[in-house]
């Protein structure tokens, strides 16, 4: 034990941690998220908390929780015949090879990490490799002993093997430490301590710091079992309890009272020390383990760590006559009653157990609940072993839920709870790391720009694994129909860690399916509408002037101060790498996958982005001209057409110069003049997702005045198809195109009256295959410039004038 001041939270903010396994009887998840899992946020794969049944009931109350079941696991134990309380924490920094423990008093709540006074021992390869291998051997201890009716009682138990290969490693590291690290999963620490004071010649007095005693049964047993009278206890001014000294008196002890500065501040005392004086050397002994009965005799599972020091004193023990001790209402570890419910998600259905109690047998009303969001579930069975599983209905998907989720089965005035685990979530948590949870916050609905741009650099390394996942979900379309959901019921695979076998996991969590996230982000990119106050003040800066260009970065759901914008070079690296995927499809239907992705990621993350007014207009002109000739052959007026009529409207509000432009690719997707059903049944309107999307506010007569413009623009594909229809009849009238000069006039003319050949005129229907003319000219480039503005060309041969008309869309 060091005795300098230092807290769990300076370790677990020294480094990068990737892997954290937290042991517990006593658990605040209120303070877990603010400290332990704030500080290892960006950097954590794994966490793991196993808590003693009792801290995880409690852990019930803190309604408020975010990331429990989502971003990290907790697990309840149920110990027997005593409680789960050792206090350890196991790191690791797999990258860097870096690995830490500590071994304390400190529970995970407030207290236990800073209120309380607490003593922590703080491990590190090499100086405690032996501590290492014996922690290694606890936990794989704990995985034998885990099964129906064993010590352990564990539901769905976590993976601790992992843990056990980090602390086998850090064993391996050399060094010439002598402290152990002692537990009861091998025994009574009683005869464990005897062991270690009987190597260094027995023990001549011990000093015992503890907030519990079992009356003075604890300290009696010690002092029978190390074979030393000498017994003093620290008596400080704060502490849960008070040794009975008296009671001991009675049973013909002499036990001294004592104190020591160490241990006499003005916090509650929760330390745990057994300073044992021995003739050759000082045995210090600290960690979980009070001065119980439960505790020494193994009864309890407790972690300690005993070091050898030589035989100076540590900690200045004076003895005291008058002492007043501030008891404080902390209970003593105990076993207790009360029931324990564990529910995983999975295939779209709620399996659990319920653990802890009898009498559970039965017919139980269930609700699901988050903050202050509570939904009716249905009624659910429970089978004799507390065993259940429930499908909810349609309109509630724990996956939508703001935060984490309760599970509550209610019947008459009983009332069981349980955190529900998402548990293809954690496996994807456990692989993905930092991006997975961004990811799970942004599928949720609640995810942030730092979110965003985490997703956004992950696209521009592996925009194939969104494209992938957008063959796969249809784009995301595939089940939008006409609601907007919150992106996908039973994701992430079929099977359940809830069945518990004879042993604890071996191994990580089982494999789901393995773009179970990527396709939920698919899903949730085309299925979900913006909401008012979207994010972090995202709609802060609206445009006084209410203009209708795409300067107005309201419309699109942007705006906001330059902090909270996505990064523009993430959004342009990410955009140029898909964009470039979905370009690498052979145009045709085949690319409709990838384009809803786009259209879906241009319509909801570029106006959020810096200078995203800037870059919507080119990023949708992009899009317009990736999925030209992508129409399904029978066409699509609820999926790609409703896109598309959307773009083009989006792009006139913003520029209504570029009309004709927009006219001329609708008549390109719909392969001719614009069908007059289509015109009528995609007119762009307030409140539909794709319309919300790209241009929040506007209204509906703003949305048909733009559809209408468009449509109503004369194109000079449309006059050149009149005039060939008109042509086709020998002396018809016709009108003659724009810009078409004096002897283009005069030969559609002549054609007309059929006064020359019908080679005169050459209907180009084939974009960009433009002949050699009959003279063995081609058209000046000039004359080329003319046929892409105006469709109307001639040939500049001295003895030739043919003229080209562009009929090709």
């Amino acid at each position: 034990m060091n005795g300098n001041l230092f807290s769990p939270r300076d370790l677990i903010a020294s480094n990068s941690w990737s892997s954290v396994l937290l042991t517990t009887y006593s658990l605040s998840l209120s303070f877990l998220e603010a400290i332990p899992l704030a500080s290892v946020y960006r950097s954590y794969r794994n966490f793991t908390v196993i808590s003693d049944i009792e801290g995880y009931r409690a852990s019930l109350a803190d309604v408020g929780a975010v990331g429990v079941g989502r971003d990290y696991d907790v697990v309840p134990v149920k110990c027997s015949p005593g409680v789960f309380h050792p206090k350890i924490a196991l790191l690791a920094d797999e990258k860097n090879g870096e690995i830490r423990a500590t071994v304390g008093s400190g529970n995970l709540t407030f207290g236990g990490w800073g209120y309380n006074n607490e003593v922590i021992e703080l491990l590190r390869p090499g100086r405690d490799s032996a501590c290492f291998s014996d922690l290694a051997s606890m936990l794989e201890s704990m995985m034998s002993h885990a099964r129906p009716g064993g010590r352990l009682e564990c539901v769905s138990p976590p993976a601790l093997s992992p843990f056990v290969e980090m602390a086998r490693k850090a064993a391996t590291v050399p060094g010439d430490g002598s402290a152990r690290l002692l537990h009861t999963m091998d025994g009574p620490l009683l005869d464990q301590m005897a062991q270690m004071a009987d190597d260094l010649g027995g023990a001549e007095s011990i000093h015992v710091v503890s907030p519990f005693f079992s009356g003075h049964h604890g300290i009696r047993m010690l002092s029978e079992s190390l074979l030393c009278e000498r017994i003093s206890v620290a008596v400080p001014a704060i502490a849960p309890s008070v040794f009975d000294f008296a009671s001991a008196a009675t049973d013909g002890m002499q036990v001294t009272p004592v104190a020591c500065d160490a241990f006499g501040d003005d916090r509650s005392l929760h330390s745990k020390v057994f300073d044992i004086e021995c003739a050759r050397g000082r045995l210090i002994v600290s960690g979980s383990a009070n001065a119980t009965v439960p505790a020494l005799t193994g009864a309890n599972v407790e972690a300690v760590v005993a070091r050898i020091h030589d035989r100076q004193p540590i900690f200045g023990w004076e003895q005291v006559q008058v002492f007043k001790v501030s008891t404080t209402s902390e209970k003593e570890p105990a076993e207790r009653g009360g029931a324990a419910m564990v529910v995983e998600y999975l295939g779209g259905a709620l399996s659990g157990r319920i653990f802890g109690t009898d009498g559970i047998e039965g017919t139980w009303d269930a609700h699901l609940a988050s903050g202050a969001r509570k939904s009716a579930a249905g009624p659910v069975s429970v089978a004799a072993d507390g065993s259940f599983s429930l499908r909810p209905s349609d309109q509630i998907d724990p996956l939508s839920f703001g935060s984490s989720v309760q599970v509550i089965f209610s019947r008459g005035p009983d009332e069981i709870r349980g955190w529900l685990v998402l548990r293809g979530f954690l496996a994807e948590m456990n692989r993905r790391g930092p991006l997975a949870r961004s990811i799970g916050r942004h599928v949720a609905g609640f995810g942030t720009v730092t979110d965003l741009n985490l997703i956004l650099e992950f696209v521009a390394r592996d925009p194939g694994a969104l494209i992938e996942a957008a063959g796969r979900t249809g784009g995301g379309r595939a089940d939008r129909g006409g609601a907007v959901t919150s992106f996908v019921k039973g994701a992430f695979g079929t099977s359940s860690a809830l069945a518990m076998g004879e042993t604890w996991r071996g191994g990580s969590a089982a494999r789901h399916g393995q773009d179970d996230l990527i396709d939920a982000l698919v899903r949730s990119l085309s299925s979900a509408l913006p909401v008012d106050g979207d994010e972090a003040g995202d709609d802060e800066d609206e445009d006084a002037n209410g203009g209708k260009d795409l300067q107005r970065t309201s419309r699109g759901g942007g705006g906001g101060s330059a902090g909270q914008r996505i990064r523009k070079n993430i959004v342009e690296r990410a955009f140029k790498q898909l964009f470039a995927k979905v370009e690498a499809v052979k145009a045709g239907p085949q690319r409709a996958p990838g384009l809803y992705l786009l259209f879906d990621m241009i319509a909801r993350i570029v106006p959020r982005s810096e200078e995203g007014d800037r870059l919507l207009a080119p990023y949708l002109e992009k899009w317009l001209a990736l999925a030209k000739g992508a129409r399904p052959k029978d066409g699509d007026p609820g999926g790609l057409d409703s896109c598309v009529a959307t773009v083009v409207s989006r792009l006139f509000l913003g520029d209504p110069a570029k009309a004709e432009a927009l006219h001329l690719f609708l008549q390109s997707w719909t392969e001719g003049e614009v069908p007059e059903e289509f015109a009528l049944l995609l007119t762009p309107e307030r409140g539909g997702l794709n319309e919300e999307l790209l241009s929040r506010g506007t209204t509906t007569q703003e949305w048909a005045w733009a559809w209408q413009a468009i449509l109503s623009t004369k194109t000079a594909w449309s006059s050149v198809s009149e005039l060939w229809r008109a042509l086709s009849a020998p002396g018809a009238p016709f009108s003659v195109p724009k810009g078409a000069t004096p002897k283009e006039i005069s030969a559609f003319t002549r054609y007309s009256a059929r006064q020359v050949k019908p080679d005169k005129i050459y209907w180009m229907k084939q974009r960009g295959k433009i002949p050699g003319c009959r003279c063995g000219e081609t058209l000046s480039d000039d004359q080329r410039k003319r046929l892409d503005r105006l469709r109307v060309a001639t040939c500049e041969g001295l003895m030739c004038g043919r003229v080209v008309v562009d009929l090709s869309l």
